[in-house]
Order: structure tokens, then C-alpha cells, then sequence
């Protein structure tokens, strides 16, 4: 999917990953995210991290982003990008990891378990 708000598209973009090691593989992702692709993306679901807690919740999971996302029609090039939302939600001491799981609510997850973060 492509978010009409970002900056760009990649052309030419070789996604081939079929020789790669995992480590490749992983360094691959990482740059991918990391390219300021989903910079929109990223900056909007720290924003909702922000919202949810503002608004009096406790627990949330990936689900919740995703669902605030949604709801402002902002879509990830890449979505692995959640991840990095994550990632800093916990660097930047938002939120904190809580040892449980739960499915997820998402279609395209097919219930498979999330993390349960704390918001703090």
C-alpha cells in the first residue's frame, strides 16, 4: 500500500530476499524502515500512542495504533513500520512491556497473538 501523504515512491526497488541470510534479511528491513518512507506513518502512530493514553487507556495492543491509523486513513508502505513505533514508544518511555498477549483483532493478523503494552 502506498500513503498518498508520503514523500515519494521507490522505483525499481529490488524486494527480492531469496539469497539473502537472515541477517541480510533483518539489515534489509530495517533499512526499508528506516528510509523515511513511512515517516508520515511512524510520526502519526507515536501521535496516537499519545492519544490513547490521553484519553485514559491503560492496556493497549498494536491493534489500537492500527485502529487510530485506520481511522485517519494512514497507511504504511511498509508494515513492519509498526514495529518502529513500538520500538520507540518504549525508548521514549511511553510505553511498557506488560509479559501478556491476546489475538489480535486485526483481519490480516488472523488472531495471532499480540503484545499487551502498558501505557505510561
Amino acid at each position: 500500500m502506498v500513503n498518498s501523504n508520503s514523500p515519494g515512491v521507490i522505483e525499481n526497488l529490488n524486494l527480492s530476499v531469496r539469497d539473502l541470510t537472515p541477517h541480510q534479511k533483518l539489515q534489509r528491513i530495517y533499512e526499508s524502515i528506516n528510509s523515511s518512507d513511512d515517516y508520515y506513518f511512524i510520526r502519526h502512530g507515536l501521535r496516537s500512542l499519545l492519544w490513547l493514553k490521553n484519553n485514559n487507556y491503560d492496556l493497549i495492543t498494536s491493534c489500537d495504533i492500527w485502529d487510530c491509523l485506520d481511522n485517519m486513513k494512514i497507511t504504511p508502505q511498509n508494515p513492519r513500520s509498526m514495529g518502529l513505533i513500538v520500538k520507540l514508544g518504549v525508548k521514549n518511555n511511553l510505553i511498557e512491556n506488560t509479559g501478556q498477549y491476546r489475538p489480535s483483532r486485526r483481519k490480516q493478523a488472523n488472531q495471532r497473538p499480540v503484545r499487551i503494552w502498558r501505557l505510561i
